[in-house]
C-alpha cells in the first residue's frame, strides 16, 4: 500500500530531505505544496525552483510531484483546506504531513488539516537534532535525526548547485597523506622553524624565476626538528643533507604541496578520522561558480564548509566562505576557517566574528578540528 508525505516547500530544502532519508522510515510518494504570490496569485518562482531541486535529489528514492494548487503563504484557512483535500486524495491511512517548511501560518494550516483529518504530522527540529511526530490525538513522539544516503554532492544538489569536481580522502596519494600527517602532527616542532623557511625559499625562487631545485639551509635546528625533516625526506617530500643542514625541494608539485595544499589534505584527513561525518570531500568545484570549497563534509543532515590556508592574511577568503554557506543551506550549513600559521590570530578571529563563522582553528589546533566540529554540530561518532 502506497505511503505518501505531503510537505510544504520553503527556501530551506533539508526540512524536506531529512524526513525522507530518515533511517527506519519509508515513503513511496512525496507531494510538494508551494506558495503563491499574493498579488498575482501565481506560484512564486523560487519555490518552484526549490521543488524542482528537491525532485531532482529525491526522485531516486520515491515518486515526487508538485501539487497542482499553490497556497497563499499567510492564509491559514486556505492552507488547511488545500492540505485537507490532498489528505483525502491520498487516503487518511496512508499519509503524513510535514509541517516544517513554508511560513508559520502555512505550518499552522497544515497542522490543523492533519489534526482535522486524523493523520500524523511531523516537524524537523534541527536545533535539537530530532524529528517530532505529532499524532492525531495531539500526543507527540520524537526520534533522533539519523539520515542515510546524504552525501556532499546530494546535499549541494538540493540547493540547486551541481558539484562538477571533488576528491575524497581515499582518492589522495599515499605520499600526500603521509606528508600531510607528518607536517600536521608535528606542527609545533617544525612549522615555524622548518616549513616557513622552506616555503619562503620557494617564493623567492618563483619570483626570481630561478626554477628547481630550491635549497633552504636551516638555522640551528633542534634534534626533534632534524628527526622530522629526515622523516619527510624518507617519505619523499624533499632531500636532506645532515652535514650542511640543507633541505632541497626538487619537485614543483612538492613545492605546491608545501605552500598550502598540505593544510587542505590534513584537515580533510582529520575530519574523516573523527568518525563524525558521513562524507568528506576536498577541492569541491561547482558548475558555473568561481572558486572552490577547500573541504566540505556532511554529518547527519548538516553541511560543514572549511576554508584552509597556510599563512595568508587577506580576508577575501572569509567573504567567499560566507557566500558559499549562505548559498548552500543557510542555517543547515556551518562555516569554519583553518589556518596553519598562528600569526595575527587575534586579528583573524575578529574577522571571523565579523562574518559570523562557526569557528576558527590555528596551528596545532588543526589536529582536533574534526572532533571539535563534530561535537559542535552534534554529530554521532
Amino acid at each position: 500500500m502506497t505511503k505518501a508525505m505531503i510537505a510544504l516547500v520553503s527556501d530551506q530544502r533539508m526540512q524536506n530531505v531529512i524526513p525522507i532519508l530518515q533511517a527506519g522510515v519509508t515513503y513511496d510518494e512525496l507531494i510538494l505544496v508551494t506558495s503563491k504570490d499574493r498579488r498575482t496569485g501565481k506560484p512564486l518562482p523560487r519555490y518552484i525552483e526549490a521543488a524542482n531541486d528537491l525532485k531532482a535529489v529525491l526522485e531516486s528514492h520515491l515518486k515526487v510531484k508538485l501539487s497542482a494548487e499553490s497556497v497563499d503563504p499567510y492564509d491559514i484557512e486556505a492552507v488547511e483546506s488545500t492540505i485537507s483535500t490532498l489528505i483525502k486524495q491520498c487516503g487518511r491511512d496512508n499519509v503524513e504531513v510535514n509541517i516544517s517548511g513554508g511560513t508559520k501560518p502555512m505550518a499552522i494550516g497544515a497542522l490543523r488539516a492533519a489534526q482535522r483529518e486524523g493523520v500524523p504530522s511531523l516537524y524537523t527540529n534541527t536545533e535539537d537534532r530530532e524529528i517530532l511526530w505529532i499524532c492525531s490525538d495531539g500526543s507527540t513522539a520524537t526520534r533522533p535525526i539519523q539520515v542515510i544516503g546524504l552525501d556532499v554532492r546530494l546535499y549541494i544538489r538540493a540547493y540547486g548547485e551541481e558539484v562538477i569536481e571533488s576528491r575524497r580522502v581515499v582518492d589522495l596519494s599515499a605520499a600526500h597523506k603521509a606528508w600531510a600527517e607528518t607536517i600536521g602532527d608535528q606542527h609545533a616542532a617544525i612549522y615555524q622553524k622548518v616549513i616557513l623557511p622552506v616555503t619562503s625559499a620557494i617564493k623567492v625562487a618563483r619570483k626570481n624565476k630561478s626554477g628547481f631545485p630550491v635549497t633552504c639551509r636551516l638555522l640551528r635546528p633542534t634534534r626533534r626538528q632534524r628527526e622530522v625533516v629526515e622523516q619527510l625526506a624518507q617519505q619523499g617530500l624533499w632531500t636532506w643533507n645532515e652535514l650542511s643542514r640543507q633541505i632541497v625541494v626538487t619537485d614543483p608539485l612538492a613545492a605546491s604541496f608545501l605552500h598550502g595544499t598540505w593544510v587542505e589534505v590534513y584537515v580533510a584527513m582529520r575530519v574523516q578520522q573523527s568518525g563524525f561525518f558521513d562524507d568528506v570531500r576536498l577541492n569541491v568545484k561547482l558548475e558555473g561558480v568561481e572558486g572552490e570549497i577547500d573541504v566540505a563534509a556532511v554529518s547527519n543532515g548538516k553541511l560543514v564548509l572549511i576554508e584552509c590556508k597556510s599563512n595568508v592574511q587577506q580576508s577575501q577568503q572569509l567573504s567567499k566562505l560566507d557566500s558559499f554557506r549562505r548559498r548552500l543551506g543557510g542555517p543547515y550549513a556551518q562555516a569554519y576557517y583553518a589556518r596553519a600559521s598562528e600569526a595575527y590570530a587575534n586579528r583573524i578571529r575578529k574577522q571571523c566574528q565579523k562574518f559570523r563563522l562557526n569557528g576558527v582553528f590555528f596551528g596545532a589546533e588543526l589536529r582536533d578540528i574534526g572532533k571539535e566540529i563534530g561535537k559542535n554540530i552534534g554529530g554521532i561518532p
